[in-house]
């Protein structure tokens, strides 16, 4: 299992591997589903994950349902995929204004940050998560030689 032991003020059991993932979460309320919405990863590990989005519904303490799909990361030639839903439950949420893409334009959108840790993983579910991990760094390594 892919841990970080130099940092552990953090106190986080998991490695965490700065890789964006497109994928889709709805918010569960009570009995009730919101969603799907679009989002992206900005980093993920076996414990939980960082990501953004256009959607100015969630808060701390929400649970939410990330509906990974298996898509390979054919910008970097990365052909492992991550699928599956993964419940999770937001720590922390924060948002800032962002520009599009023309800087020229008057549309700005407002992006969303949030952290969520998972929930209710089987221990298999979680290394297939790092072992996808592993198998990204693996491959960045290689482009880097």
């Amino acid at each position: 299992m892919l841990t970080d032991n130099r940092n552990r003020k953090d106190q986080r059991d998991f490695y965490r591997c700065g890789v964006e993932i497109p994928f889709f979460f709805s918010i569960i309320k009570g009995k009730e589903i919101i969603g799907p919405y679009p989002a992206h990863t900005i980093n993920i590990s076996g414990g939980g994950m960082f990501f953004a989005t256009t959607c100015p519904l969630l808060q701390a303490d929400d649970l939410i349902l990330a509906e990974f799909s298996e898509a390979a990361d054919t910008k970097n030639c990365f052909y492992a995929s991550l699928s599956g839903d993964f419940m999770g439950r937001v720590i922390r949420s924060t948002s800032a204004e962002d520009e599009t893409d023309n800087p020229e334009s008057p549309i700005v959108e407002k992006k969303y940050q949030l952290a969520v840790e998972f929930k209710f993983l089987h221990k298999a579910t979680r290394n297939d998560i790092v072992a996808y991990l592993n198998q990204y760094e693996t491959f960045l390594r290689k482009l880097q030689k």
